[in-house]
């Protein structure tokens, strides 16, 4: 079982805990929030530019949402495969 993180072991200068695997966590909703943000942004933008131009804002944007949350997701499950890597080597003789 992993244990938790703490505050403070931001600052531990040994690296005995890692972070990062939380802070990945909210880093990926941020990144959720920010594309659907853009998303949005190009719905209302392409409105502005008429009709079509917001059908076209809401289905490119779709897509640059899949994009962007399916690359984050892989670059995000990349950097814990090699956490995991490091908790599973350590478990060797």
């Amino acid at each position: 079982m992993e244990e938790k993180a703490n505050f403070s072991d931001i600052f531990d200068l040994t690296f005995t805990k890692f972070v990062t695997p939380i802070v990945i966590k909210i880093a990926f909703i941020v990144v959720m929030v920010f594309a659907g943000l853009a998303w949005l942004g190009m719905i209302f933008g392409g409105f502005a530019n008429g009709f079509w131009g917001g059908i076209g804002g809401f289905i490119f944007g779709g897509l640059v949402f899949i994009m962007l949350v399916l690359l984050y997701r892989i670059m995000f499950e990349l950097v814990m495969v090699i956490f995991a890597i490091k908790r599973n080597t350590d478990r060797l003789p």
